[in-house]
């Protein structure tokens, strides 16, 4: 058995060339250890331990974690090792390392990574013979705060970041031992001596115990690039160079609250490597870590099955059961009749252009959650992934909006709608491909009009029938310019082809009617004046308050705030507009627009004295039904008529309040991150999620009890967050088939939900 000596001589890893007293591993044969083990290398002593070994499943080299061996027979580290490296699979980017399989159960634990040559971080410093350059190290720390970012996205702390497990490959970095702090010590007791982990390199607060956090990660991180840009084992902001002081210092502060998040970071790290490089992404890899990489080849065996490949219903062959340690993704994929040939190992001249551009990662193409390649300029590319059990869903598909904000969307059948600056891009939802793009902006919002057709408004010129599968024009409406003896003002709804809007008439504008229009016959159905006090909304902008609304065969019209008459509800027959009631709500003191609306079960709902009271009032009649206290200013008005169900926020809780009664349902905390900016809830097509949306992140709820289901954020394409500087958050739309829609700042996403 051949040993490595890859790194200028430094061997590391394990003793000899076994692990626990084996020459194999589960379904793998040991080929040489890596250079990880011992304080130097920031796994400290009894550290996991890696090995280059021989997959017989892949029939290639990979990379093979095994637990240190002090805690290899301890029952509880082994359970929780196995936990880890299952929730290590979860873990999606480039730099992230592909988990090749994971040990069954009743075996000795280890976790196989496809990432073969590789070489740890420690062994590239002993190869380089000292600190790696600063550029190259920001483009380092580029690529693994992206990775860190995308495991925060999804919900996962990574708490094993340390040089150890971060490997230098022919693609890029990859980071392994997801988990490690976790598993090698329960969170419910001290840290005071980890396992693999020198305790100056473990985060302050982590110390004490307690489950490890987001920002743990980020000291964590700035502890990896400060070793990587100084040799150093303690690190000592003072002692790095520019760009990189500046950058880490905040990383390392004791106090979390003093630590920038991962997406902040990542954007610190890019702006750093740009004032460095002229080429951000195309720094070349140390000539002697170079040398170390391509020194792996020759102990790297043929790539070729050591024995006979399974035969077809076999264990690890076609049509088959996954082989003993090998994941479904991992299995013999030729179909019976076919033979299986695992890839050849790269060869020197790909191996050297891999390193003069693969450790990017994610600099040379943008960094964030999801960071992919590019496709044609006509059709922005489709991603679809698979979906992550345990953790929010992943993505169906991801439509990039090509560095263009989005502003909004419309669910307008299967086709979503979104408006970017000035311009409108339609995207089948089943397949999240780009049906059409228009340059008109629909500031007046789009309109389901049935029979594949929708009504367009946009900021200037007439209102437009277009036809929703491939985005051409069926006609205008030219009937209510702004010199007509009607003018368009706000569209309430359509349904079959008409269309409802108010209007002003007169040159002063201050008048206001009541209009039906029929989109298919091209004729006016009737217009109805409506009586003082309804219609203006000069004081209620398009965004706050109750809006006019259909509900079954009435239009229901609020009066204007500023009406000077007791709030009240207007409706008229939809069919003939005639004046179907009127309801007058005395008991509404102080008409607050944007938290008084009504409900599908015919109950108002209006605060009282700043909100600290909610009530229920009936529609008809203005009967007060129900009082309920409020600790703080309750904002939403999301009911479900099938449950009659209110949601809303109050501060940093979701509410669901009995429209019946107005006890409260259930409720629950939300992950803010102290910002409350934008705030939305949407309920799923069926009524069973409760998608919770904010300038911090996407959260979804059990609308049966409020019980947390997952939490999904996404990154914009260029490195940043997608909020405005402030979150990672998208709005959620819900569609009826199964899929709810994010909107990110330049991105679509759909997960499947329900």
């Amino acid at each position: 058995m051949q040993t490595l000596t890859g790194s200028g001589g430094h061997t590391g890893g394990a003793t000899g060339t076994t692990v626990g007293g084996q020459e194999r591993v589960g379904p793998h044969r040991i080929v040489a250890p890596l250079g990880t083990s011992g304080p130097e290398a920031g796994s400290g002593a009894g550290g996991p331990r890696f090995h280059l070994a021989y997959s017989e499943p892949l029939g290639r080299v990979v990379v093979l974690m095994t637990p240190p061996e002090a805690l290899a027979a301890d029952p509880g580290f082994r359970v929780r090792f196995a936990s880890e490296a299952g929730t290590s699979a979860r873990l999606a980017g480039p730099a992230a390392a592909p988990v090749a399989g994971v040990a069954p159960q009743d075996e000795e634990p280890w976790v196989a990574y496809d990432c073969a040559p590789a070489l740890p971080l420690p062994a590239a410093l002993a190869a380089q013979g000292g600190p790696l350059p600063v550029p190259y190290v920001c483009q380092l720390g580029v690529s693994l705060a992206a990775a860190v970012l995308q495991a925060h996205a999804q919900g996962l702390v990574y708490a094993g970041l340390t040089p150890a497990a971060v490997l230098l490959t022919a693609a890029g970095p990859r980071l392994v031992a997801y988990g490690a702090v976790r598993a090698a010590a329960p969170g419910d007791g001290p840290r005071t001596a980890v396992p693999g982990l020198p305790p100056a390199w473990l985060p302050p607060e982590q110390h004490a115990g307690g489950v490890p956090r987001p920002l743990g990660d980020v000291y964590a991180l700035g502890v990896v690039l400060a070793y990587a840009a100084t040799g150093a084992h303690s690190p000592d902001p003072a002692a790095l160079p520019e760009p990189l002081a500046s950058v880490l210092a905040g990383c390392l502060a004791r106090d979390p609250a003093q630590r920038p998040r991962a997406d902040a970071l990542l954007q610190q790290l890019q702006q750093a490597q740009q004032a460095l490089s002229a080429e951000p992404g195309q720094q070349q890899v140390p000539g002697a870590v170079a040398a170390a990489l391509t020194a792996q080849l020759p102990s790297l065996p043929a790539q070729g099955p050591l024995a006979p490949p399974p035969g077809p219903g076999e264990p690890g062959g076609p049509g088959g059961p996954p082989a003993p340690g090998q994941t479904p993704e991992t299995s013999a994929g030729a179909g019976a009749g076919e033979t299986s040939v695992p890839p050849p190992r790269p060869g020197r001249r790909a191996l050297l252009r891999g390193l003069a551009f693969g450790a990017a990662g994610l600099a040379a193409g943008g960094g964030g959650v999801y960071a992919y390649r590019r496709a044609t300029k006509e059709d922005p590319p489709v991603y679809r992934t698979t979906p992550a059990k345990g953790a929010a869903p992943t993505p169906l598909w991801h439509y990039s909006l090509q560095g263009q904000e989005a502003d909004s969307i419309s669910l307008l059948g299967k086709i979503a709608v979104v408006e970017t600056m000035g311009a409108l891009t339609a995207v089948n939802v089943r397949t999240g491909k780009k049906a059409w793009d228009s340059d008109v902006f629909a500031d007046g919002g789009l309109f389901d009009l049935g029979r594949g057709q929708v009504l367009l408004i946009p900021m200037f010129g007439p209102m437009e029938v277009v036809d929703i599968a491939g985005g051409k024009s069926k006609g205008a409406i030219e009937d209510y310019a702004v010199d007509g003896k009607l003018s368009f003002q706000e569209a309430v709804g359509a349904v079959d082809g008409i269309v409802y809007f108010l209007a002003t008439r007169g040159s002063d504008m201050e008048e206001f009617s009541m209009v039906a229009y029929d989109t298919r016959k091209g004729e006016e159905v009737w217009n109805k004046p409506l009586p003082e006090g309804y219609g203006d909304l000069n004081d209620n902008p398009l965004s706050d308050g109750e809006r006019m609304k259909i509900r079954g065969r009435e239009l229901l019209i609020p009066s204007a705030p500023t009406s000077g008459f007791d709030f009240s509800y207007l409706a008229l027959d939809r069919r003939s507009g005639d004046k179907a009631w009127e309801q007058k709500f005395a008991g509404i003191e102080d008409y607050d627009g944007p938290s008084t609306f009504a409900t599908g079960a015919g109950i108002l709902v209006s605060p009282k004295n700043e909100g600290d009271t909610l009530r229920g009032f009936e529609m008809r009649g203005a009967k007060k039904l129900w009082e309920h206290p409020m600790k703080e200013h309750f904002s939403g008005e999301l009911t479900d008529t099938r449950s009659r169900v209110l949601y809303g926020t109050q501060g940093a809780e979701v509410t669901a309040l009995s429209v019946k009664n107005g006890k409260r349902v259930w409720r629950t905390p939300v992950y803010s991150g102290g910002r409350f900016d934008v705030t939305d809830v949407v309920l799923s097509g069926t009524g069973g999620t409760l998608f919770y949306s904010n300038d911090a992140e996407v959260q979804a709820f059990d609308t049966r009890d409020g019980a947390p289901l997952w939490r999904f954020a996404t990154v914009s394409e260029g490195g940043g967050s997608s909020g405005d500087g402030t979150g990672v958050s998208g709005r959620v739309l819900a569609a009826d088939d199964g899929i709810a829609l994010v909107l990110s700042k330049d991105a679509l996403y759909a997960l499947p939900v329900d």
